[in-house]
C-alpha cells in the first residue's frame, strides 16, 4: 500500500487530496495516514496540510525497490530487488541466491560493503549511501567459455548508462574498468556456476563511485560527484543501467557477442594504447591491437610476436 500511495504522490508536484487517496486505493483516510506515518520514518518528506493533502518535497537517497522499480522498464532484471543496509559483499550474497535458486534477474543492492571486493582479488572502498554496489544473478544459455566476454557486456552497460544519465563519458580498460581521464570511476566483476559445458548461473557485480567523497578514494580514482561538481541521483543510474544491460543481453542471448565487442571497442582506451600487463610477478610491455573470440586482450610486442591473455593486470602507458 505505502508503494502505491508514492506512486500517486510522485504523479504531481502540488498537493495530492488524503479523501481522493482514501477512494483510489479503497481504504479509510485514517489507513492513509498511517502509511504516511511509516513512509516518513523510511525517510520520505511528506507535508500533510488540512483541506490541501499531502505533498512529497523528497525521497531518500537508498536503493531499495521501492526506488528503484519506480517507472523501471525492464521485463527481467530489477524485478526481484533484495537490498540491504550493509553486507560484506553484495557477490557473496547474490553467488548464495544463485545456488538456493533464486530467479534469473534478482538484484543484490547494499548501502554499504565492508568486504567489497573487485578483479585479482582487489578490495573495493565502498562507503555508506555514496555509491551503487550490486550484483546481479543470470542464468543464460551459454557455454563456461563466453561467461568472460559477460564482463565487457557489464562494462559497456556501465558506460552508457553514466552517459545517459550524466555529462560524463567514461572510457573503458580492458576488461572491466572505468576510467574518466586516468581514474577508475567504475568496475564490474563476473563468476559462474557451471559443469563442464554448462552455465548454471552467473553473477555480476557492479561498483560505482556515485557520490563517494574524494576521501574515501585512493588517488587513482573518482566520482561522479566530483566530475560534475554535484549530487547524482543513485536510483536514475540503476534503473538506466538496468535496462541497458538488458537490452545488450537480450541481445547477446539472440545474436551472439558480436555488437557487444564492437561496442566495447569503441569505447576502449586500451585499443590501440601502449599497455604494460602483469601476471604471477612479471611483466611485458607491447600494443594493444583487438580482442580474440573470448573476448582476451591480444598485444603485440616490440619483437613482433602477438600474445592472447584473458587474465592478468593490464596498465596503461601514457
Amino acid at each position: 500500500m505505502k508503494t502505491r500511495i508514492l506512486e500517486f504522490l510522485k504523479t504531481t508536484d502540488d498537493y495530492f487530496s488524503g479523501e481522493e487517496l482514501s477512494r483510489r486505493l479503497n481504504i479509510s483516510r485514517s489507513a492513509v495516514w498511517k502509511n504516511i506515518r511509516e513512509l516518513r520514518k523510511e525517510g520520505y518528506d511528506i507535508t500533510a496540510v488540512p483541506h490541501r493533502g499531502y505533498l512529497l518535497k523528497s525521497v531518500p537517497d537508498c536503493l531499495t525497490s521501492r526506488e528503484i522499480q519506480y517507472n523501471l522498464k525492464t521485463k527481467i532484471l530489477g524485478q526481484n530487488i533484495i537490498h540491504f543496509d550493509e553486507v560484506s559483499s553484495t557477490m557473496d550474497v547474490a553467488f548464495q541466491l544463485g545456488v538456493d535458486g533464486a530467479p534469473e534477474g534478482t538484484v543484490v543492492f547494499a548501502e554499504q560493503q565492508t568486504k567489497g571486493r573487485g578483479r585479482l582479488g582487489r578490495t573495493w572502498n565502498s562507503p555508506k549511501g555514496k555509491g551503487i554496489y550490486c550484483s546481479m544473478i543470470l542464468r543464460p544459455a551459454m557455454t563456461p567459455t563466453d561467461v568472460a566476454k559477460m564482463t565487457l557486456l557489464t562494462a559497456v552497460a556501465v558506460c552508457e548508462a553514466i552517459e545517459q544519465t550524466t555529462s560524463v563519458h567514461p572510457c573503458i580498460k580492458w576488461p572491466n574498468d572505468l576510467l574518466v581521464g586516468s581514474k577508475k570511476i567504475a568496475g564490474c566483476l563476473t563468476e559462474l556456476s557451471a559443469e563442464m559445458d554448462r552455465v548454471r548461473f552467473v553473477v555480476v557485480g557492479v561498483g560505482i563511485n556515485v557520490n563517494t567523497p574524494l576521501k574515501f578514494l585512493p588517488d587513482t580514482a573518482t566520482s561522479l560527484k566530483a566530475e560534475l561538481k554535484e549530487q547524482v541521483n543513485r536510483s536514475e543510474l540503476v534503473r538506466s543501467f538496468l535496462l541497458t544491460f538488458e537490452t545488450w543481453y537480450k541481445q547477446v542471448l539472440e545474436n551472439g557477442f558480436d555488437s557487444v565487442l564492437e561496442r566495447w571497442k569503441e569505447l576502449s582506451s586500451t585499443l590501440g594504447s601502449k599497455v604494460r600487463v602483469t601476471e604471477v610477478g612479471k611483466s611485458f610491455e607491447g600494443e594493444a591491437v583487438g580482442l580474440d573470440e573470448y573476448g582476451g586482450l591480444i598485444i603485440k610486442i616490440p619483437s613482433g610476436e602477438v600474445i592472447k591473455r584473458m587474465t592478468g593486470d593490464v596498465e596503461l602507458i601514457f
